[in-house]
Order: C-alpha cells, then structure tokens, then sequence
C-alpha cells in the first residue's frame, strides 16, 4: 500500500479566543490575504504570499520599539513600546499576548527587559522611566527626569538601568537603590536617541537624533572615548548577540561595526530611508532592515545582496528585531502592529517537528508568566489615543 503523502499546515498564533471566521482577498498585485475574526475582538491578517508570518494586535497607535529577551528557562519574551502610552510583554515564539504594562500618561518610546525577563523597563514622553516585575505586571519604581525619556537598557548583570531623552544627560540607576540619585553623565552633542551597553558593562553607546554619529562612553570615566561617524542621525543602533558587531542605521545606509576596535566593517547603500536594523544573531550571515517603504528587506550580511522582502505593514516600519535564535525576526509599525516573520525550517519534515514541538513548547514554558500577569487587557483603548506623543 503507497504511503500518502500528509501535507504540514503552517499555525498562526495571535487569537486568544475561538477564530469564528476567514476570509481570503483575491490576488492583488502584493499577493492575497487573509483577515481572521475571533472572539477576542480583534482581527488578524496575513501575508500568503511572501512567507509565513504572525500579525499581533493589541495596541491602538505606532509601535516604536522592539526589544526580545534573551532565552531563558520559560522561554523567550518580547516586549514593545508604542505611542498609545501601554507598553505589552509577549510570548516571543508565537506573538501571543501575555500582559500590558499600565501606568504611562505619554507615548513609551523605550521598552526593554533584563537578562532573565523578570523585570521590564519602559522610556516614556510623561518624563518618567519605569521598573515593572515582568511576572506580575506591577510598577516597582518610577524614575523621574526633567523631559522626555527616549531610551533605556538594562546591564548585563541587571544591577542598573541606563536612560537618556531629550535632555541630552546620560543617567545610570542602580536598581539596588531604587530611590538613590542616579549618576549623571553630562555633554551628549544632542538629545539621545538610543542606548545601550557593551564590554560587560564597562562601555555605553548612545546616538542623537539631530547629529550623526554613535559615541562609545567609559562608564568609569563618564568621557566620550570614540565615536562612529555617520552622515545622518542614527535612528538604530544594536550590539550583536555575541558583542562582535555594532549595527547602525542612518538614513539610506546601514553600517557595522567592530564592537571592541571600532572600525567599520562594512556598510551598504539602502533602497530607502531605514529606520532600523538588526543582524541574525546565530549565523550572522543576513540582516534586516525596515523603514519607509513599509516592507521588510533582508540582506546577505557578506555581499549586501537583497535575498528577501516581505510585505504585510500598512505604514512605515519603526523597527525590526531579530529573536534571540534567529528563527524568526519582528517588526512594529506606523500602523500599530507587529509582525513576527519566520527564518526557520523549510521542509515538510523540519517543519512539522517545528509546528508540532517548538511551538507546544513555547506555549508550555510561558503559562507560568501568563498565570501570574495580572494586569491589562489585550487591545484596551479609551483616552489613550489622547496620550502625549512627546
């Protein structure tokens, strides 16, 4: 008797609740779609044309920012920020909605979480950078400044939040004395745009939004010690998973480079305007890149060559972000979603033990955050569409 062959289905996370309806568009010149209904209230579409990929509803304005956790032992988590003032935690794998954040009065510019994704961090336009426990959802401290707050990261060892915004300070909290001042480091050419740190925590990068260029600060010293020069303002600025590379992104060009001797590698010429970048933290042999185009270009990291390009945002992307594997990649847009697209397996056999294993793992490990996330709802609005952009 002849073996049949059994086709994989590809499953797509997002809906909490039963999905009661599909609709598929005809064939447009970007491909066909599919839009889902769901008892959750909200609706779910997606590309079926340039590969799979989750969409993740929840917030009501521009998603800004994007940031995943490192693996751990439930799992990995992403966390967004947007300008509906709610920054909301995630199951990384699946898009799956975990929890929102509540307690900004302006739009959050800055999200992250620490090395074990038990706290979160949020920047926000209301001048305040907050602490929250990422398994309750509760507020454990909220950090004062002068203006808006455009960035925050964790250290490494998760003993210190650094934060910068629009009044061009550097501050450093030490997240063992919530309630002590921070140290100040003074003289940023402009208002901060990104940070983050490098070299075990010696090391502080930072880029502006109205002057090019990335500087490299000593934490002891609190002096510039290089800078990357760039044309235009650095709208990204991301250290690579294994602290080899820089990766930047100014304008129509993306750049990396040595993270320990701060020579540019290589840089490339875009299509458009590129908000964001971020490079495959596994291989390191592509990266991607978002911006004003609304599509998602992928690149071979050795040549620049353009491998892919997928489409499904319905406004200029924001940022991208790879997951901490590299099996699949997120973007936030202009249009208030997330789309998380896969890089992962590719044959019927791969990709069953993927759809079939992976994922029930993933959904498993991450029950224990869900349980205990107490606050939000999926989606809330009301007078958040009046939040303060900054």
């Amino acid at each position: 008797m002849d073996k049949k062959k059994v086709a994989v289905p590809l499953v797509c996370h997002g809906h909490s609740r039963p999905v009661v309806d599909l609709f598929y568009s005809p064939v447009t010149p970007d491909g066909f779609f599919l839009i889902s209904a769901s008892k959750v209230g909200s609706s779910t579409l997606g590309s079926s044309k340039m590969g799979s990929h989750l969409v993740s509803h929840g917030h009501s304005r521009p998603i800004v920012n994007l940031f995943y956790s490192p693996v751990t032992p439930d799992g990995f988590f992403l966390i967004s920020s947007s300008k509906d003032s709610t920054p909301m935690l995630r199951n990384g794998e699946t898009g799956d909605w975990i929890g929102t954040f509540e307690g900004h009065k302006g739009a959050v510019w800055s999200c992250s979480l620490d090395t074990n994704a038990l706290r979160a961090a949020s920047g926000s336009a209301d001048f305040t950078a907050k602490l929250w426990d990422a398994l309750t959802g509760d507020e454990l401290h909220s950090f004062e400044h002068k203006h808006i707050v455009r960035a925050c990261a964790f250290s490494e060892d998760t003993h210190f939040l650094l934060t910068g915004g629009v009044e061009k300070v550097l501050r450093i909290f030490d997240l063992n004395r919530p309630d002590a001042p921070p140290r100040e480091v003074e003289n940023s050419p402009g208002s901060i745009r990104t940070v983050a740190w490098l070299h075990s925590d010696q090391t502080i990068l930072s880029s502006c939004t109205d002057n090019g260029g990335v500087r490299l600060w000593d934490v002891r010293t609190g002096k510039i010690v290089q800078t990357l020069e760039t044309k235009l303002p650095v709208t990204s600025a991301e250290v690579s998973q294994d602290g080899r590379y820089i990766t930047t992104a100014d304008g129509t060009t993306v750049k990396f480079w040595d993270a320990n001797h701060y020579g540019l590698v290589k840089s490339y010429n875009m299509p458009c305007n590129m908000e964001s970048a971020s490079l495959e933290p596994k291989f390191g042999n592509k990266f991607i890149a978002g911006g004003e185009d609304m599509w998602i270009h992928v690149f071979d990291f050795n040549t620049g060559e353009e491998i892919g390009c997928n489409k499904g945002h319905h406004g200029p992307v924001h940022c991208v972000r790879f997951s901490p594997g590299g099996e699949s990649y997120a973007s936030g847009s202009e249009d208030g979603t997330i789309r998380i697209w896969q890089t992962g397996p590719q044959n019927l056999e791969e990709t069953d033990s993927f759809v079939s294993g992976k994922v029930k793992v993933a959904v498993d490990e991450v029950t224990r955050k869900v349980e205990g996330f107490h606050i939000g709802k999926e989606g809330k609005t009301g007078n958040k569409e009046k939040a303060s952009d900054g």
